[in-house]
């Protein structure tokens, strides 16, 4: 048992829907799901009735709760006697991501720096490059981790920071002709459906020949199997993965020690 998940668990039964619950805690709702799921399978109990319109605690959550309210209120009563943060005093960084980004090794980037910092919450939300401009424009993100070719970074207000340089493959199903290809050339591209989107839909889509989808080598390396062949673009097409936020925004605190972390994490 982990003390976020007692946290997760009132969220839930404070809202009655795990997606409210997630967003108040700053993760995703899967990621929610799966810590209360694995808390219920190692205590062998059900905490929440679910279907597909409401959540509800069952008796032993409600049981569960009761318990897990004292647990939460010592630890932020510990927490404030050794002037520490409590779960009421946190700074929330909100980064948005690319779709692949779990291939990019970002994922052990991302949770070494929350782990090491218990007074930082991290917001990590899956975006879609313009999507995700929009939020930083608008404050809704602090930062973004993105995948672009240089001239498509818009420098005027933006300012970002290069990870790594790659560049461009084609997730093709191997039942496309075009996956028996050693390259495919840029001009190739415009006849074949580009698909965008949750990534997991976007890989089974692929596998069934409906559209292919752009990645970089690692991405590459990491979804090609025996239904996905990953085919180098011919000339090489540049991406860079880089960290972004506002140029007008000046970096203090966590949200510098953040970029700071993150930059450092790519060296390694």
């Amino acid at each position: 048992m982990e003390i976020r998940q007692l946290y997760y668990v009132l969220e839930v039964a404070k809202f009655n829907s795990f997606s409210k619950a997630a967003n108040a805690q700053f993760i995703t709702q899967p990621a929610i799901s799966q810590q209360i799921s694995a808390l219920e399978e190692e205590l062998q109990v059900r905490l929440f009735k679910r279907d597909t319109h409401s959540v509800a605690l069952t008796k032993d959550g409600e049981k569960f709760c009761a318990y897990a309210k004292d647990v939460v209120e010592s630890i932020d009563r510990l927490m404030a006697a050794f002037n520490q943060s409590t779960t009421k005093d946190k700074t929330v960084i909100k980064v948005g991501v690319f779709p692949f980004y779990e291939a990019a090794g970002l994922t052990a980037v991302i949770d070494s720096f929350f782990a090491a910092n218990h007074n930082v919450v991290g917001s990590i939300k899956t975006e879609e490059i313009d999507r995700a401009y929009e939020k930083l424009e608008t404050g809704e993100l602090d930062f973004a981790i993105l995948k672009s070719s240089l001239e498509k970074i818009p420098k005027s207000w933006v300012k970002y920071e290069t990870l790594s340089e790659e560049n461009l493959n084609v997730l093709v199903s191997r039942r496309n002709s075009y996956a028996k290809k050693d390259v495919i050339r840029l001009s190739e591209l415009g006849g074949l459906p580009l698909l965008t989107g949750e990534l997991n839909m976007m890989l089974d889509m692929v596998k069934e020949d409906i559209g292919i989808s752009l990645v970089t080598d690692c991405a590459g390396k990491v979804y090609e199997n025996e239904e996905i062949a990953a085919i180098p673009i011919k000339p090489k097409q540049e991406i860079l993965t880089f960290l972004a936020y506002p140029k007008k925004r000046r970096l203090s605190g966590a949200y510098l020690a953040f970029k700071n972390h993150v930059i450092e994490g790519f060296k390694k």
